[in-house]
C-alpha cells in the first residue's frame, strides 16, 4: 500500500511541473535540459529531506510555499515581459530557467518526501519523485508544441502566476 501512496503523491506532486514545462515550452523550444534540471534537481532535494527527515515537514511547509511562490512569480514576470517571439524562432530554455522551475516545483516532492522519510521507503521516494517530474516536464513541453497561440509570453506568465498563487494557498 505504501508503493501505491508514493505513487499518488509523486503524480500529484508533479503536476505543477507539467504546467511549468507547457508554460514555459510555449514560447521555447522543447529540449531535454530542462526536465533533465527538474528532476535532478527534485533528486537532490528529496535526498536532503530524507536526511533531514519528518520533524521539520509541518513548520517548513509554509515557507517552502512561499518561496517556490516567490520563484514563480519572478519567472512570471520575466516571461511576461520578455520580448516575443514567433514559432520560426523559438529560442531555447535557458539553464537560469530551467533550475529556477525545478527549484520552484522540486520543493513540493521534497516536503512530501518527509512524509516518507520515517517509512524506510526514504532512498525510494527522491528517484520516483524525479522519474514523475521528469516525465510530466515532458509531457507538458510536447502539448505545448501542439498548441498554436499568439501572445505566448503573456499566456505562459499566467500560468505561472497561477501556480504560484496556488503555492500560497
Amino acid at each position: 500500500m505504501k508503493v501505491v501512496t508514493v505513487a499518488v503523491t509523486a503524480i500529484v506532486v508533479s503536476l505543477d511541473s507539467f504546467m511549468a514545462g507547457f508554460s514555459l515550452s510555449l514560447n521555447k523550444r522543447a529540449s531535454t535540459m530542462l526536465p533533465s534540471a527538474v528532476a535532478l534537481i527534485t533528486l537532490l532535494l528529496c535526498l536532503f529531506t530524507s536526511f533531514v527527515g519528518q520533524a521539520l515537514a509541518l513548520a517548513a511547509k509554509r515557507a517552502v510555499d512561499y518561496f517556490g511562490g516567490a520563484l514563480l512569480f519572478m519567472l512570471a514576470a520575466l516571461t511576461l515581459f520578455r520580448r516575443e517571439e514567433s514559432h520560426a524562432t523559438l529560442s531555447a530554455v535557458t539553464l537560469g530557467e530551467s533550475m529556477t522551475i525545478g527549484v520552484a516545483v522540486g520543493l513540493d516532492a521534497a516536503i512530501a518526501n518527509f512524509s516518507f522519510a520515517g517509512d524506510g521507503l526514504a532512498w525510494i521516494t527522491p528517484a520516483v519523485f524525479a522519474v514523475t517530474h521528469y516525465l510530466t516536464v515532458t509531457l507538458g513541453q510536447a502539448l505545448a508544441k501542439k498548441v498554436t497561440l499568439t501572445h505566448t509570453n503573456v499566456f505562459s506568465a499566467i500560468i505561472l502566476a497561477v501556480l504560484a498563487v496556488t503555492k500560497l494557498m
